[in-house]
């Protein structure tokens, strides 16, 4: 079986994952709105999850969820070895989700961290939904802050967009980073992450790709394909 193969499969068969878990992702009326509204603005995004966590996992839940998954692939071979995964950021779950399936790992644990309960409500039912393996955890949290742990890899999916100061901070990057730390974001600040790099981590990947939305999910994601920009960091000093 091809590369290509393999990836088609996967997508195929998170396709049926997500949508166990369509009664989160069925689109609304206010979830309508809200991506129209962002598609005609062309231009990067901060939302307020307190009023509109439901609305935002309705209209980009499951796109942002198979953006992380197409980046993810990247790490097929040894996804297996990361155990404790952080989730920063965490919003309604997507990144977790993506890794949880990938990963396929009984023991993998993932500790999802946000500071909007309504985006946290939403992963703990989108995982319970999905009954995917491993043991997932979300807490709620003022970010950045101090992990407490360093987690085998931080994984974060559109936080940085929202909190730029902690790229062009070191103290607070590596405060959130762990051994390893998988971005998925906008193409400017990808690129603003690997030229402000601090001293003491350095870029194992980087990725630029085109998502093929499967079309089970079209009704649901209103697209047929997706751009998607990740980067890929270790830590020198470990």
């Amino acid at each position: 079986m091809t590369g290509m193969d393999v990836q088609t499969r996967h997508f195929e068969e998170f396709a049926e994952v997500l949508l166990r878990c369509n009664h989160l992702y069925h689109p609304s009326n206010d979830s309508i709105a809200l991506r129209n509204a962002v598609e005609s603005r062309r231009q990067i995004e901060i939302f307020d999850y307190s009023r509109s966590a439901d609305a935002f996992t309705r209209a980009f839940g499951m796109r942002n969820s198979l953006k992380c998954l197409q980046v993810l692939t990247s790490l097929e071979a040894t996804v297996h070895k990361y155990r404790r995964v952080c989730d920063l950021g965490c919003g309604s779950g997507a990144f977790s989700l993506a890794f949880a399936y990938l990963a396929g790992n009984p023991e993998l644990e993932v500790y999802g961290l946000d500071i909007s309960e309504h985006q946290l409500a939403l992963a703990r039912e989108l995982m319970s939904a999905a009954g995917l393996p491993g043991h997932f955890q979300f807490e709620q949290r003022s970010l950045p802050a101090q992990i407490g742990y360093l987690p085998d890899l931080t994984i974060s999916s559109y936080w940085f967009c929202e909190n730029e100061h902690v790229i062009d901070d070191p103290l607070l990057f590596d405060l959130v980073a762990g051994q390893e730390i998988l971005i998925v974001d906008y193409e400017t600040i990808i690129g603003r992450i690997a030229t402000c790099l601090p001293k003491g981590f350095h870029i194992l990947a980087q990725h630029s790709a085109q998502v093929e939305i499967p079309p089970a999910l079209s009704d649901f994601v209103a697209q047929e394909r997706a751009s998607v920009y990740g980067i890929h960091i270790g830590r020198t000093n470990i």
